[in-house]
């Protein structure tokens, strides 16, 4: 083949369609679940002083009021004991990683002052469930 013909081959090549990318499927609503029961399981082992590593993803990166956290309690405002309560939900789940934002209200076993805060959350699908991949918590004002 002539240096003229190969040149007008790669061309032709070169203008070929491409394939289209695969779209992102919406996630399911038990999908949504599972990630909220992760987030929520998260927060409310905090609360009561129980280990939750195995909702953590090894090397997580936690945050709590713009500090490094690396043993419970890892959300801020909390502290061993008392009740959390879930306040405001917010995800956004694909195939491989979830986002979430989640409200919280944490209340100490005797008399004392609430605690609110939010968390956002990134989890990643890993061996068939949701793990916390980064979570970032900031203490928000008394309501």
């Amino acid at each position: 083949m002539r240096p003229a013909g190969w040149a007008a081959l790669l061309l032709l090549a070169g203008c070929a369609p491409r394939a289209a990318p695969a779209p992102l499927l919406p996630s399911t609503v038990l999908e949504n679940e599972q990630v909220r029961r992760t987030m929520t399981a998260a927060l409310q082992a905090d609360a009561a002083g129980t280990p939750a590593d195995s909702l953590y993803l090894i090397g997580a990166i936690v945050i709590a009021d713009g500090l490094a956290v690396r043993t419970p309690p890892r959300f801020a405002g909390i502290r061993s004991g008392g009740t959390v309560n879930v306040t405001g939900t917010t995800l956004e789940v694909t195939p491989y990683l979830a986002w979430g934002v989640l409200d919280y209200q944490w209340s100490p076993p005797e008399r004392g002052r609430s605690a609110f805060g939010r968390a956002t959350f990134v989890l990643e699908r890993a061996g068939g469930s949701w793990r916390i991949k980064h979570l970032h918590s900031s203490a928000l004002p008394a309501r």
